[in-house]
């Protein structure tokens, strides 16, 4: 076994107890023992000395000036970036000097320079807040470097670094975030942990009333008088703030050791040796409580005293037996006829009961109005207007400002002429003005309509964006009687616009890709799930791009599912004809005129069931009218000439604004019109016949152009996001669920069956009606074959060239055989059974 030597302190005298600890070339010893630091590098010294003296110089040049052109250059430099607080700067290059050059070896010194030079920005931050200074528009480093020199802003760095603090956390939260800051900065510097400053601030009351247990012991320790520890550099402030602090030393005197052999195993522990013979125990027990406590002890004794366990509850004999559960209780076939007839008689009162009424959705699924950026400021608009004035009188047109209207999106300048100034030559200087503004575009209203004065339309730097939770809780919204009344957004005095569609009757809806129309019509559809109930109103949505209203599919308001398909889209236009027709005869028969008065006589008679209004929505006229224009223009004429009085209306929205999808008899058919931004101005003379569309920004940014208006009139449309939408149609789903109509989606099916593939007006057949003999026996051999090409039936028919590619042709435009496709043959549309069918159909129909 090895042996080890120990050392064994003593106790104070008089303690009667002594402490031993190991001694000797254990690695536990060798931790411990103090490693010895690496002497600072002369050119580090050397460098700390050239800083010294440089931050000396700097704090002459900013209290005398003495210094001469560097000195001066050095003050206004450091004022300029920093302001007030470029005063700290020698500070804290003497400070960060003696760190690194004499305790630049220690940890944590690059830690405490990082901090000490982050304190001068944090002043300059903190400088610039209190002395709130209104930041410039124009110039702002400039502007800021000047103000720091005169001690009037917190320089460039405090200045930049505030204005874009501000409007993330507010002055507040500036001001709490520098006093971390600066807590943190003392921590660092000057070595005292958070701890000992919580209990500088909060000191912890000593009981005065708390006994020692120990203080009848038989063996009290002596007081010792504690030397006084010898004075250390780092105990002091600056100690703290240069360096790490010691641990307290022992005093010399109390170190007296002697050694004593211990004998230690294989794997170096101390081997067990016979413990000395115990001393004999005093005569009577010490006791360790007070006097009060013993006799409370020795007095109730008896208390304490073991007891024979007493039985469990559970052990104790019951004289009535425990009551049986209902669900063991044994069912007799009296009780379940009972039950049965009570089931039944609630199945048939739920059968009676009404469908649950329509629960609108909250308002708290929608977005607020979220903080605002800096909007422009008054100044700004006063010198845009002066601008503006400046700007025509150089061209000899005098006028002056009577009103500035500022909108969320742009700012109306309304000027008044001088007499005999022409309104066209104001007009025609509006690329100078947008020139001379700096604007992306300027458009010009002459005259405001209602006013005699000219409107100049000028973009907002900073545009706000009107969210549809403020056009639904505005009063307009709430108050419109109509069941049909939509939020449509905010015009250029920043008053909420709602439309009524009952009064368009229809509207016509286009502007270019990503210009804002499918949010327009998501508006459209959120205004009224919000307003109406599916008693009220219903919806027949065509979507032939699939993805922008895929997403109302499931809601009570739809007729049936969103229709996809282009083909069908002209089937579900066909059946809104027949319904329009059916209620005409409904009217007839009651005598009314319209929708209104029929619903007024429904309301006191129980027999006649009231009519829903049906608003179609088409998202897409241009898919349309590629694949049937024939039967899309004829339905959407017909509808829109006389739909109103049904209750039925048209919501046609399109992204190609050209004259093949908006004929000319659509637009004399669809009286109300809402222009986004388009690319050209023929595009803008398309939609409302009138330029001005091609001058809007994007984004929301529209002319509302509604039947009986003089003039369009500029809004900023609403914005709703795809969650809100979500959100919204999960709610009404949740507390309702949807029933299509089986019947209206039967017919729209067997209408575009009958239109499927035509081309043209009249669809599939010939202008005159007349078909060819061999048509029949042309139909059965290419659905045969799989296969149809004009070669195979001038082959297997017997035909000419010419009669033979009638006979193609007539079969594509019924939906038979697909397009051309070059020397490949054409693709069969139909199977043999569905060949049948159709034949069978036909012939039921001639019968």
């Amino acid at each position: 076994m090895a042996t080890k030597k120990t050392t064994t302190k003593k106790s104070p005298a008089g303690s009667g107890r002594t402490k031993t600890s190991a001694r000797g070339t254990s690695s536990r010893a060798r931790t411990t023992t103090r490693t010895k630091e690496k002497p600072i590098s002369v050119a580090r010294q050397v460098w700390a000395l050239v800083i010294i003296a440089l931050a000396i110089f700097i704090g002459v040049s900013l209290f005398f000036d003495v210094t001469g052109v560097f000195g001066r250059f050095l003050k206004e430099t450091l004022l300029g970036l920093f302001g007030a607080a470029g005063y700290l700067a020698p500070v804290i290059m003497i400070y960060c000097a003696i760190v690194s050059g004499v305790w630049g070896n220690k940890k944590g010194s690059t830690l405490k320079i990082v901090v000490a030079c982050c304190l001068v920005v944090v002043v300059s931050v903190a400088v610039h807040l209190f002395i709130k200074t209104e930041m410039p528009t124009e110039n702002i480093v400039k502007s800021l470097f000047i103000g720091g020199q005169t001690a009037k802003t917190g320089g460039v760095v405090g200045g930049l670094l505030y204005s874009g603090l501000v409007k993330i956390f507010g002055d507040i939260g500036i001001g709490l975030i520098l006093i971390l800051l600066g807590v943190i900065a003392f921590v660092v510097l000057s070595g005292v942990t958070f701890e000992e400053i919580l209990r500088a601030v909060f000191p912890k009351e000593v009981d005065t009333d708390y006994e020692d247990p120990e203080a009848d012991a038989p063996f009290v320790e002596a007081p010792v008088k504690e030397p006084e520890p010898a004075p250390d550099r780092t105990s002091s402030f600056a100690g703290a703030l240069f360096g790490r602090r010691r641990p307290p030393q022992v005093p010399p005197e109390l170190k007296k050791e002697f050694d004593i052999d211990v004998k230690l195993d294989e794997n170096g522990v101390p081997v067990s040796t016979p413990a000395p013979a115990a001393e004999p125990a005093p005569a009577a027990p010490v006791s360790h409580f007070s006097p009060d406590i013993d006799s409370l002890f020795n007095k109730n004794k008896d208390l304490f005293a073991d007891k024979p366990a007493e039985p469990a509850p559970a052990a104790l004999e019951r004289e009535e037996p425990l009551p049986v559960p209902e669900h063991m209780v044994e069912v007799t076939k009296k009780d379940i006829i009972k039950a049965q007839n009570e089931i039944a008689q609630t199945i048939e009162q739920t059968a009676e009961q009404e469908k649950p009424e329509y629960k609108y959705p909250p308002v708290i699924l929608l977005n607020k109005d979220a903080k605002q950026g800096r909007t422009d400021s008054a100044e700004e608009l006063k010198l845009n207007a002066q601008k503006i004035v400046d700007t025509l009188k150089s061209f000899g047109v005098e006028t002056k400002i009577v009103d500035v209207a500022k909108g969320p999106t742009v700012t109306r300048y309304e000027l008044q002429p001088s007499a005999g100034v022409k309104i066209s030559k104001i007009t025609g200087l509006a690329d100078d003005i947008a020139l001379n503004l700096a604007a992306m575009g300027v458009r010009i209203e002459a005259p405001i309509p209602g006013k005699a004065a000219v409107g100049i339309e000028v973009p907002n730097k900073n545009v706000s964006t009107v969210y549809i939770r403020e056009i639904i809780e505005a009063a307009s919204f709430r108050d419109g009687k109509s069941p049909l009344t939509f939020a449509l957004g905010k015009n250029i005095s920043g008053e909420c616009v709602v439309g009524d569609i009952a009064k368009m009757p229809h509207v016509l809806i286009a502007g270019a890709t990503g210009s804002g129309k499918s949010v327009c019509l998501n508006s459209l559809i959120i205004s009224i799930l919000y307003k109406s109930s599916p008693e009220e109103v219903k919806f027949i949505m065509v979507d032939p791009k699939v993805v922008e209203l895929g997403a109302y599919n499931g809601i009570p308001h739809l007729l049936i599912p969103v229709v996809t398909d282009p083909k069908k889209a002209a089937g579900a236009l066909s059946w809104a004809l027949g319904e329009m027709a059916k209620r005409y005869q409904l009217f007839a028969e009651k005598g009314v005129r319209d929708l209104n008065g029929y619903n007024a006589i429904a309301a006191g008679d129980d027999e006649t069931e009231p009519l829903p209004r049906i608003v179609i929505i088409i998202d897409e006229l241009a898919d349309l009218m590629m694949v049937s224009p024939g039967e899309v223009e004829d339905s959407i004429c017909r509808l829109a000439q006389a739909a109103r009085a049904a209750g039925m209306h048209l919501v046609v929205a399109t992204q190609r604004p050209s004259v093949d999808v908006i004929t000319g008899i659509i637009k004399a058919n669809i009286p109300s019109r809402i222009a986004f931004s388009v690319s050209s101005q023929v595009d803008s003379r398309t939609i409302l016949d009138m330029g001005g569309a091609e001058k809007l920004l994007g984004r929301g940014d529209m002319l509302y152009y509604p039947v009986g208006a003089a003039k369009p009139v500029r809004l900023q449309g609403c914005f709703v996001h795809d969650k809100e939408v979500e959100s919204v149609v999960d709610f009404i789903k949740k507390n309702d669920t949807v029933t299509y109509d089986q019947t209206v989606i039967d017919e729209i099916e067997l209408k575009a069956a009958q239109t499927k593939g035509g081309h043209g007006k009249g669809g599939g057949a010939d202008e005159g009606g007349e078909e060819d003999e061999m048509l029949q026996a042309a139909i059965e051999c290419v659905v045969e074959t799989g296969m149809a090409s004009v070669s195979m039936l001038q082959r297997r028919l017997k035909l000419g060239y010419a009669r033979a590619a009638r006979i193609v042709d007539e079969m594509e435009a019924r939906g038979i055989v697909g397009p051309y496709e070059g020397s490949k043959p054409r693709q069969v549309l139909i199977t043999k059974l569905q060949w049948q069918e159709m034949t069978m159909r036909k012939l039921d129909e001639e019968q």
